[in-house]
């Protein structure tokens, strides 16, 4: 949920709680200010009455006229007051109500039944009159909860409105505020974005807030961290793919050297063992001629062995004209059961000798994983050179329609051969994705800045 709206739903919750709370507080005091009232009014009416008795037994009064009702409860009464009078028996002899002018009110329900709840602990106010001891009747007030509901509901309804008005503005409010305190986050957010993609040069500015300035500090000094890692551990992968790369060349110099010139000797030696008993002894003769096709079938796949430790038609016939060599081979091999095909763009005689080593390996082995393990029809490789913000990069992607992915360590995303091409990317400072693809079979990308040759 947005921030902003979940801020705003509570503050109207907490400003719905807080008028409540008021509005019960006030009926609570309204009725306790009713209950208050009405012992007042039956205290004043009985010491009134009290009196009046006095004036009777001193001859100051004559007794019909008692209770003098109306000169003593006229002016006491409250709007919404009731006062009663009892003789000792319980028998009402007098009683008068104050009432409450009501006209275009419209106490709801809900509110008269909340006032009702809370009025009963407003019980009425009860003063018993008596004179020398001799109990003469008792004086109960009373308030009509119909009558003070309304009047307590004429003083609270005008503040529903200004309170709907005044919770409705605080959130609008809120919500601006809210909105251009929080705005940076936007950078924040598209900065992580630009980190997760890779963008480990990106920064942040400094805020005015200081837990999002926090944030900020923190955000950079990751950055940092993490390209100070990216950058060792890229020149830790250059190191090791060129020294396996220096490894390979020598191992094919060493068997270029010694081995291959040991089996040409050896093969012609056979010949000349072939020719020397061709006549006198067929058997010998026919050794030799097995000897030397053994030997010829071992330096044939002795000079396969030194085009893969170091293909050096990438020096003598550059990278493209070396990658249809090797598609060629490989439509060779497989005898149409698969075509292989190579769409190349840009002008690549530029790039380096470094990265085109690594684009040639990258797709010998992405062919190689293709052919034995892809069971694909068809298997296209495209590379392409092309300028983006100013800088020349290069776009390789091999795909095939086969299978896709197969079990762990024959092709999958954890064999050798994906953590090889892996590796070669990162000694580039490129990125590098591989796995199904949306329409079926195996997808490999991978994007570097171009380095051009000295």
């Amino acid at each position: 949920m947005d921030l902003k709206l979940l801020l705003v739903r509570r503050i109207v919750l907490v400003a719905l709680a807080c008028f409540a709370f008021g509005s019960a507080y006030s009926i609570y005091w309204s009725a306790i200010a009713a209950k208050r009232q009405n012992e007042l009014l039956a205290e004043s009416v009985g010491r009134q009455l009290d009196l009046q008795l006095v004036r009777i037994q001193t001859a100051l009064d004559i007794p019909k006229r008692f209770p003098d009702w109306d000169l003593v409860t006229t002016y006491a009464l409250q709007p919404g007051q009731c006062i009663q009078l009892s003789d000792v028996n319980g028998k009402v002899i007098r009683s008068s109500c104050e009432g409450v002018n009501t006209a275009g009110v419209s106490t709801p329900d809900w509110f008269f039944a909340a006032y009702r709840h809370l009025l009963n602990a407003a019980a009425p106010a009860a003063r018993h009159l008596s004179y020398r001891g001799t109990p003469q009747g008792e004086v109960i007030a009373s308030s009509d909860p119909i009558a003070t509901a309304a009047q307590a509901w004429t003083t609270i309804s005008p503040m529903l409105g200004l309170s709907a008005f005044l919770i409705a503005t605080l959130c609008v409010v809120t919500y601006w505020v809210i909105d251009r305190a929080l705005a940076p986050t936007k950078e924040i957010l598209a900065g992580l974005n630009r980190l997760a993609q890779g963008d480990l040069e990106c920064r942040l500015p400094a805020f005015r807030l200081a837990e999002l300035n926090r944030i900020s500090e923190v955000f950079n000094s990751l950055s940092r961290d993490l390209s100070k890692a990216m950058a060792d551990r890229t020149e830790l992968a250059r190191k090791l793919v060129d020294a396996q790369e220096q490894e390979r060349l020598h191992i094919a110099r060493e068997l270029h050297d010694d081995v291959a010139q040991q089996l040409s000797g050896i093969n012609a030696v056979a010949a000349c063992v072939r020719s020397k008993f061709h006549r006198n002894d067929p058997t010998a003769a026919e050794d030799a001629s097995e000897l030397e096709a053994m030997t010829s079938e071992l330096i044939g796949s002795l000079r396969k062995t030194l085009a893969y430790l170091r293909p050096s038609e990438i020096d003598d016939l550059g990278l493209i004209q070396s990658l249809r060599g090797l598609v060629e081979k490989h439509n060779s091999l497989a005898q149409g059961t698969t075509h292989f095909t190579l769409e190349a763009q840009g002008d690549l005689a530029d790039l380096s000798s470094e990265a085109s080593a690594h684009v040639y390996r990258i797709v010998q082995e992405a062919l190689t994983n293709a052919a034995k393990h892809a069971r694909a029809h068809n298997v296209h490789v495209k590379l392409n050179k092309y300028r983006e913000n100013g800088a020349d990069k290069i776009e390789l992607a091999v795909d095939d329609d086969g299978c896709g992915i197969t079990s762990e360590g024959k092709g999958g995303l954890g064999s050798w051969g994906i953590i090889g091409m892996r590796e070669r990317v990162l000694a580039l400072s490129g990125r590098f994705a591989a796995g199904p693809n949306p329409s079926g079979g195996f997808g490999l990308r991978v994007e570097f800045l171009a380095q051009p040759g000295s």
